[in-house]
């Protein structure tokens, strides 16, 4: 008898520790450290809003984004884009080009200084790692892959991806993304000969359906139905997840994500079926090959991925496998396309609401091309429409920040930033940075690179749509060319009027995009 009362009180005594245990851990991590860091920070002189228990400033931001009216004044984009990065237009007015704020218990020190940020994101690159706040959102959406992986695993995919992504190897591309322009411009030409000449369109889903068709011809080949499913179901995982983090249950519940909510349960069906559908992609073209009806997987994307993985599907082994070939595919799947199509949503704005560019650049697209298909050779020579696109990711650039966790101390100029300090490029904020781009930082003004990024800006981090350092993104060329393509296809058919219905209100879910849609009146020529 008196063994099992002992034997109880040991389980209770070790029940007892281990919560003790749990709790200090989370007391470490939820009180210590915050405190700690921002101890840190304030020695060096770096403020920012006082550490709120749990949420940290995830509440006061979400407030300020949901007080502005649906619809903004368009004309001035050097406000700090508070509808897309509230933090940046709540914070640094306040505390300067660096300041401490928190996302839950994640402490970020963000930066507005191009300096700072290359030499943390470029010369101190292998002290960085992928911050794990971020990588729990994304990963809902894109899965694993080359924008998650760190190290070796990284670098693996990152040669086994490069060959298809070279300049060279773009160039026999360029014949299909023309044609993935051509069922949606053909739908515009019909709607605006029906409406006399001149139709409002919304263009935001034509748009997301080219890019995907492009996507689908040139890199996996897939079904453009089932690819069009893909890019709608990651599109409703990306707004669901966000509105996920909000609510301020999610920063207060470990695993929130795993509790069978209506909105979480939704979330795992829609990624079943993306799961599904990719599944039916790879799996149907390695069975074409075991079959013989085919002698190789194909020399698209898909086809060399597959032709270098290896067997298994473990994903965190370090070689180049076919759970890579998936987590990678659906990556593509949603950067490929809701890059290039957000870009081109605001690309279609800024052209509709600045004539004069709009037809300067017409008027290149028609000497350079005149009424005939675009083709690799004749892109180069479309530099007015480069300059275009550029100063449209300046202002509307499709990732606002970069955000990666110091792993070991690094000291930057006079800062000494703290291993497991998260810190946040404002990539945004320094594109709208005067300091960088003079006076007229906050007017749409493409000729500012006229002489390419190192005439625009007076520091080359100070523009960078695409990232920073080795995790530049792999796909720029690819995008830039696939905006050509979209651009001058349009540019050669239309006139682009503003519309009266238009909202401006960009917002992000994991792509800066417009919140109402883009209705764009276009006028034939």
């Amino acid at each position: 008898m008196a063994t099992s009362v002992e034997v109880r009180n040991a389980f209770a005594v070790l029940a007892v520790s281990v919560v003790a245990l749990k709790v200090l851990q989370f007391l470490w991590r939820a009180v210590w450290e915050p405190l700690r860091l921002r101890r840190i920070m304030a020695k060096q002189g770096v403020k920012g809003p006082p550490y709120r228990f749990l949420f940290g400033q995830v509440i006061e931001q979400v407030a300020f984004q949901d007080s502005f009216p649906e619809s903004l004044p368009l004309g001035n984009y050097a406000n700090f884009s508070p509808t897309v990065t509230p933090q940046y237009a709540l914070y640094f007015p306040k505390y300067g080009k660096t300041f401490l704020y928190w996302r839950g218990i994640d402490t970020r020190l963000c930066v507005r200084d191009a300096e700072i940020a290359k030499e943390v994101f470029i010369n101190n690159h292998k002290s960085l790692k992928r911050s794990e706040v971020e990588d729990k959102i994304i990963g809902q959406v894109v899965g694993t892959g080359l924008l998650i992986h760190q190290g070796e695993k990284w670098a693996s995919e990152r040669r086994q991806l490069n060959p298809f992504f070279h300049q060279d190897a773009l160039k026999g591309m360029v014949k299909a993304m023309e044609e993935g322009t051509t069922m949606e411009i053909h739908k515009w030409e019909q709607t605006v000969a029906q409406a006399g000449g001149s139709a409002e369109i919304d263009v935001e889903p034509d748009l997301q359906k080219m890019s995907g068709r492009m996507l689908s011809l040139t890199a996996f080949g897939i079904d453009f139905d089932k690819g069009e499913q893909i890019r709608e179901l990651q599109a409703e995982i990306a707004r669901d997840v966000f509105l996920t983090i909000r609510n301020p249950a999610y920063w207060i519940i470990p695993g929130y994500r795993k509790i069978p909510t209506k909105r979480n349960r939704y979330i795992d069906q829609c990624l079943a079926k993306v799961h599904s559908l990719l599944h039916e992609a790879i799996d149907g073209r390695r069975e074409s090959v075991r079959n013989g009806e085919a002698t190789s997987y194909g020399d698209d994307l898909l086809g060399s991925m597959l032709s270098a993985a290896t067997e298994g599907w473990d994903e965190t082994a370090k070689d180049f496998n076919l759970a890579s070939v998936f987590s990678n595919t659906q990556l593509m799947y949603f950067g490929g396309q809701t890059t290039v199509a957000n870009i081109s949503l605001f690309g279609m704005l800024m052209l509709a609401t600045h004539p004069e560019w709009q037809e300067r650049a017409r008027k290149e697209v028609l000497e350079v091309l005149g009424h005939q298909k675009v083709d690799a050779s004749a892109l180069p020579r479309l530099k007015l429409l480069g300059m275009i696109i550029n100063e449209t990711m300046r202002l509307f650039p499709p990732a606002p920040s970069i955000a990666r966790e110091t792993t070991k101390d690094v000291q930057v100029k006079s800062l000494m930033i703290p291993k497991g300090m998260t810190i946040e490029f404002a990539m945004v904020a320094i594109h709208q940075d005067k300091d960088y781009w003079g006076e007229d930082v906050g007017e749409f003004n493409p000729g500012r690179f006229a002489d390419g990024v190192a005439g625009a800006c007076t520091h080359p981090q100070a523009f960078s749509p695409f990232g920073l350092g080795p995790k530049f993104c792999l796909g720029s060329n690819f995008g830039m060319m696939e905006l050509k393509v979209v651009m001058a296809s349009m540019l050669q058919r239309f006139e682009l009027l503003p519309s009266p219905n238009y909202k401006h209100h960009p917002t992000f879910t994991l792509a800066q995009r417009p919140k109402f849609g883009m209705p764009i009146i276009l006028r034939a020529l």
